[in-house]
């Protein structure tokens, strides 16, 4: 059940602290899991500071508290360009980007459990909709349990593996 004291909307320059506040806690989340995502350095404030420039960023709001943020990205993610081990579930030849893509999501760690994360993807499949993509996807850590749980749950089809600047990653895809 969605919960209706949620909402999404683009991350504006003064949200920068609180959005940084909230990626140091999932980079410690992931350190104390001993996973190696997120742990060299990136994501960073600059990485906060070029999503808002470039506007992707987007916040996760409880009522008007920012208790989320993940980059919503509408250009294509060049890393997609070679899946290995399948196939993306859409394909475009017009060399439009048909996708979106959510990179660096994260929840205010005095609030996780709460499945503030599955609510967030719901509401950017609702503006990748909007926008007129015909599919979002995503990609993860092979450890990353919680996430593999939500993208399960939202029902994103595993496609195949991608390579990341800082390793290699799971790749899904879910049609709108």
């Amino acid at each position: 059940m969605f919960r209706n004291d949620l909402s999404c909307r683009k991350a504006e320059p003064q949200d920068a602290r609180r959005i940084w506040k909230i990626l140091q806690g999932e980079i410690e989340v992931m350190r104390n899991a001993g996973r190696n995502q997120w742990q060299n350095g990136y994501p960073n404030p600059e990485t906060v500071a070029q999503d808002i420039e470039q506007q992707v960023g987007r916040v996760l709001l409880q009522k008007e508290l920012i208790v989320g943020y993940c980059a919503l990205i509408l250009t294509g993610e060049p890393c997609y360009d070679n899946i290995a081990n399948g196939q993306w579930l859409t394909t475009d030849t017009s060399g439009n980007c048909h996708y979106s893509v959510v990179h660096r999501i994260g929840i205010a760690s005095d609030l996780t459990g709460q499945g503030l994360a599955t609510q967030f993807l719901i509401l950017l499949l609702k503006e990748t909709q909007q926008l007129g993509c015909e599919s979002m996807r995503i990609d993860t850590n092979h450890d990353n349990v919680q996430m593999l749980h939500i993208l399960s749950k939202l029902g994103f089809t595993h496609c195949g593996n991608v390579q990341l600047p800082d390793g290699p990653r799971i790749a899904y895809e879910i049609k709108l």
